[in-house]
């Protein structure tokens, strides 16, 4: 079955996916706003890959732009909401239907189970009422919004949330916890093969080391709360469980919350998504929905010398550029590193909202440094050198 899922993800992917990222950085936006102005059309249309929660409008208006603008619908993976709020055409409608079935909720001891904090009631992902309901009213998403795709949020193991739930799930059980990752590994390559389009599932962190949920059934996955604030242990498993779905040409979305005032978080995101980078592999660096940029998003390494990995050197992790270097250091040390040539360290200065115009502020720059055959790297610091 593993094998007839992934072949179908596969498939879909080859059908409709993003522009390549083989030379540049690939960003991926969370959210546009709609009604935007011509000139910010065109600047989210030629410099994203592509974006979510779109309406039709505004999907059709950017892919007037760029035919490749890669659009995904976004669904709830293992949940249903209240008060949530999805797309249909150019309308947001609530997700919650008129006569839902109590047969379609997980129940533990006997209830429903609640995410208090942010308003959904988990699902029994297994029933086929529920899957063909779910299913449909996707698919008529993705058909009325003109999308591509489909994004389905919170695809993790339930109890991984944390103590949101009422009834409170265990907080540690292997039963449960392998219960619910087969329940995932069965239901997602499910709504893939039902919609015949690429599904990216929110998989979190994806840094529980009990976790054995199988993402390959899908076109892909997005990494939420990549890199930044993690552990060096947690770091090592993030990027390692993202790498083998690189390697297999997967789509991976690397999504962090770096403050847009802390370049040295910024860059150590990036530096570790350069290390991943694959054929399909993006990065977010979300501020709200809007148009935004950041100068660090238009460094030109040229295509990658090195295969997406994690290679050490000097206790860094390295990857080689044509047109230069990546390294990261995600110790709790200092690491010194001796450099094989003459680089010069990029930086960015600025960035933010695009301003109506389309027109990025001249102040929003990439400044480069000379570094002198050695290369010293904080704890949680990554590095971009070109030649």
């Amino acid at each position: 079955m593993h094998a007839l899922a992934a072949a179908v993800a596969s498939l879909a992917l080859s059908l409709a996916a993003p522009a390549p990222t083989t030379t540049t950085i690939g960003v991926f936006s969370d959210q546009l706003p709609d009604g935007m102005p011509p000139a910010l059309v065109r600047f989210a249309a030629t410099h994203y890959a592509g974006a979510q929660k779109l309406g039709r409008a505004t999907t059709l208006a950017l892919k007037q732009q760029n035919p490749r603008f890669f659009a995904i619908q976004y669904r709830l993976a293992l949940g249903l909401g209240r008060t949530t709020q999805v797309r249909f055409g150019d309308a947001w409608k609530p997700e919650w239907p008129p006569r839902p079935q109590e047969r379609w909720f997980f129940h533990w001891h006997g209830s429903r189970v609640l995410d208090k904090t942010n308003g959904w009631y988990l699902m029994n992902v297994d029933d086929g009422g529920w899957r063909s309901y779910y299913v449909a009213k996707l698919h008529q998403q993705v058909a009325t919004t003109d999308a591509d795709g489909a994004f389905l949020d919170s695809a993790s193991v339930p109890n991984y949330f944390g103590a949101v739930w009422t009834p409170q799930l265990p907080t540690v059980d292997a039963t449960f916890e392998s219960a619910w990752s087969k329940r995932i590994s069965r239901w997602l390559p499910t709504v893939q093969r039902s919609l015949g389009v690429p599904v990216i599932a929110n998989a979190g962190s994806w840094v529980t080391t009990r976790d054995r949920t199988d993402y390959s059934g899908v076109a892909g996955v997005m990494i939420e709360g990549f890199a930044t604030g993690l552990a060096p242990s947690d770091w090592q498993l993030e990027l390692t469980r993202a790498l083998s779905l690189v390697r297999k040409g997967k789509i991976v979305i690397a999504q962090s919350y770096p403050a847009a005032g802390d370049v040295q978080a910024r860059m150590f995101d990036l530096a570790s998504y350069l290390l991943i980078k694959g054929a399909h592999t993006y990065v977010n660096f979300p501020l709200g929905i809007e148009v935004d940029w950041l100068p660090e998003y238009g460094i030109d390494l040229g295509a990658a010398v090195d295969p997406p990995g994690l290679r050490q050197q000097n206790g860094a992790y390295v990857r080689r550029f044509a047109k230069g270097l990546v390294a990261v250091n995600p110790g709790d040390a200092p690491v010194t590193m001796q450099l094989d040539g003459a680089y010069e360290r990029v930086a960015p200065e600025g960035g933010g909202r695009v301003p109506d115009s389309g027109v990025l502020p001249s102040s929003w720059t990439l400044t480069e440094t000379p570094d002198a055959g050695t290369l010293t790297l904080a704890p949680r610091e990554g590095a971009v050198l070109l030649h």
